[in-house]
């Protein structure tokens, strides 16, 4: 994912980084030898899957323009970028994928949502109202392409994080207003049942000035109980901070996220975006969630998954590391894939994603 620039963390990397620590010597404590599984359901099967739906454009752009004046013109650029990323015919492809694998559960991250308004108000010294007119609602794409495709899902658990608006040009005359609104989401396959849905919003929170206005990129984590084939575990879904200049921030939301499903009793899931390379050249976060859970794909760099170019024209896959995972514990691990990161796999010339998906069949141990 491409880096932020380093101002806004200079001041803040030694609390975070002390807060990192801190976690992680807490996070051993927390874990129990309560078990919440039923012995009975040993070797039962379970199907999750994991994919980043991707916002359409590089939000970058925007966050790291230094002059107030030239915003609106970066936002618009923006926008353009993410109408002819065609998301219905995005969301079609990854709904298929997800009808033909059949997942019981699925994490999505970067559930994006789209509104405008015209003329703009988002302007110094104007009274600005929220944009309503919804352009494009990604969960809802995505939906409408499962039913058509005959795979009944539902929304088991979500988080909605940022929420954030601009004004935008392309000539610097007429103004319009961009809202941008970020959720990540757990889907549950018709007949898996749920319950307990939960949203926790990371204590760590990225903060970029956008001409010369703090904009706060909160990010979290949902969990929810299911049942799948008689057994009941616990099934988590995030998407954390990028790395590079924010590593300190992504560091630390791992360790909240470890200290938090320590204390959460076995079989567990977690999927999701983290950010940081399995193989080891990135953040320390990798390193800091599987001291708590088993990586379902095995240590070490192994199949990318992310990331194609941010307007997905290139032809040949430009993934290179290994940042969306199914992590686990209580289960055994008996099928692992990667998908939609094949040339086959685009739609024209657009992948689905910048991301790859990535699903896992697990199976229940005798010990969960």
């Amino acid at each position: 994912m491409p880096t932020l620039p380093t101002a806004p963390l200079a001041s803040r990397s030694a609390r975070l980084r002390a807060s990192v620590f801190a976690a992680l010597l807490a996070a051993p404590l927390l874990v129990t030898g309560c078990d919440s599984g039923d012995d009975d359901a040993s070797g039962a099967e379970v199907r999750v899957m994991s994919q980043n739906l991707y916002l359409g454009g590089d939000l970058f752009t925007v966050t790291a323009e230094t002059d107030a004046q030239r915003v609106p013109l970066r936002v618009a650029e923006l926008y353009a970028t993410i109408e002819a990323s065609d998301p219905a015919a995005r969301m079609a492809a990854i709904a298929a994928e997800i009808a033909d694998i059949e997942p019981d559960l699925v994490g999505l991250q970067e559930v994006a949502t789209y509104a405008v308004q015209t003329p703009a108000d988002n302007l110094p010294g104007g009274a600005a109202t929220a944009a309503t007119d919804v352009t494009y609602d990604l969960l809802d794409l995505l939906l409408d392409a499962l039913a058509a495709e005959g795979a009944s899902y539902t929304v088991a658990a979500r988080s909605d994080n940022a929420d954030v608006e601009f004004p935008a040009t392309a000539d610097g005359r007429t103004f319009f207003d961009v809202r941008y609104r970020d959720a990540d989401v757990i889907l549950a396959r018709s007949g898996v049942e749920t319950s307990g849905a939960t949203a926790t919003v990371f204590q760590a929170i990225l903060t970029v000035p956008v001409g010369g206005v703090e904009q706060a990129f909160v990010r979290s984590y949902q969990s929810v109980r299911a049942t799948v084939d008689g057994a009941t575990f616990a099934f988590f879904n995030t998407h954390l901070e990028v790395g590079g200049p924010a590593g300190p921030v992504q560091e630390a939301q791992g360790a909240e996220l470890a200290a938090a499903v320590a204390r959460v009793p076995s079989p567990l899931v977690l999927v999701g975006d983290l950010n940081s390379d399995a193989g080891g050249t990135g953040t320390a976060t990798y390193g800091i969630v599987t001291r708590v859970l088993d990586d379902a794909a095995g240590a070490g760099a192994g199949t990318p998954t992310c990331c194609q170019d941010a307007d997905l024209r290139n032809d040949a896959s430009d993934l290179s590391t290994r940042i969306d995972l199914v992590l686990t514990r209580g289960f055994q691990v008996e099928a692992f894939e990667t998908v939609l990161d094949e040339p086959a796999d685009r739609i024209g010339d657009l992948w689905p994603s910048d991301h790859a998906g990535v699903w896992a069949d697990l199976v229940l141990g005798d010990d969960a």
